[in-house]
């Protein structure tokens, strides 16, 4: 069973309510503000880590939001230098998730997942959930609810 299966069964058998939503394959947030039709504040991007010697982590924030890596590396317990992003190449290959698929669910019992907190102030919001031709739409909370993620604050302040 692929992760995007084990996902919908995991959600199905949640309660919360979601939709899926069916389209042409996207990758990055250009393409998801070219081709797709959800706003993009409320689209929830999710990038990948490995903190060296424990595991992955995933961020998600909404929109233009970006990661601050030194709130990020303090939520995670360790010192900037030992956070690094994934390739696209390392996120296929050590998370299963395609770029552009992925979400903030844990592939793996070793990666912890943080959605930035001011993603619950938004009434839906539209994520991957590994594969780049579908997008789940769901409220904030049933995501965190399900994906057992910690809501943090994440991202960089606004200039």
């Amino acid at each position: 069973m692929s992760f995007y299966d084990t996902l919908r069964q995991q959600l199905d058998t949640s309660s919360v309510a979601y939709c899926l939503h069916e389209h042409a394959p996207s990758i990055t947030v250009g393409d998801a503000e070219n081709n797709l039709t959800f706003p993009v504040d409320q689209l929830l991007k999710t990038v990948a880590f490995r903190v060296k010697n424990g595991g992955w982590v995933l961020a998600a924030l909404c929109g233009h939001r970006q990661v601050d890596y030194k709130k990020l590396a303090a939520t995670c317990g360790v010192s900037r230098d030992k956070l690094m992003r994934l390739t696209p190449d390392e996120v296929e290959r050590d998370l299963g998730f395609p770029l552009g698929g992925v979400g903030p669910f844990a592939p793996n019992s070793q990666t912890r997942v943080f959605v930035d907190e001011a993603t619950l102030a938004h009434p839906q919001v539209f994520c991957g959930m590994g594969r780049t031709d579908r997008t789940l739409e769901i409220a904030p909370a049933d995501l965190v609810a399900v994906s057992g993620a910690s809501v943090v604050p994440l991202a960089k302040e606004a200039v």
